[in-house]
């Protein structure tokens, strides 16, 4: 009996061990670009590489309180070897114009 709680007690604390070195898998994107179209008042991302998860993000001003803000898109997500979906925000329900685009990876 006292070698099974021997080996139970070495089977636990291998367990763990391994658990603390373990890490968890990273989705990585690249050749992400982003555009503003100030005539659609629209703002969008894309990536065409690697795999994984990312959304536009936009600098939205307008003439009232808060006059500049950061608007944000769907996140989107781009699996491996198909190019990625865009990523589109508007600025016309948030009541300001988009300005400036950028990609927000997960």
């Amino acid at each position: 009996m006292r070698r099974f709680s021997w080996v139970l007690a070495a089977a636990a604390g291998g367990a763990i061990a391994l658990a603390g070195v373990a890490t968890p898998a990273n989705a990585e994107v690249w050749a992400c670009s982003s555009f503003v179209n100030t005539t659609t008042n629209v703002a969008g991302a894309v990536c065409n590489g690697g795999f994984g998860t990312y959304r536009v993000a936009a600098t939205c001003n307008s003439a009232h309180y808060p006059y500049t803000r950061t608007v944000v898109g769907p996140w989107k997500t781009k699996t491996s070897g198909h190019p990625g979906p865009y990523s589109l925000v508007s600025g016309e329900p948030q009541g300001c114009h988009v300005v400036k685009a950028w990609w927000q990876v997960r």
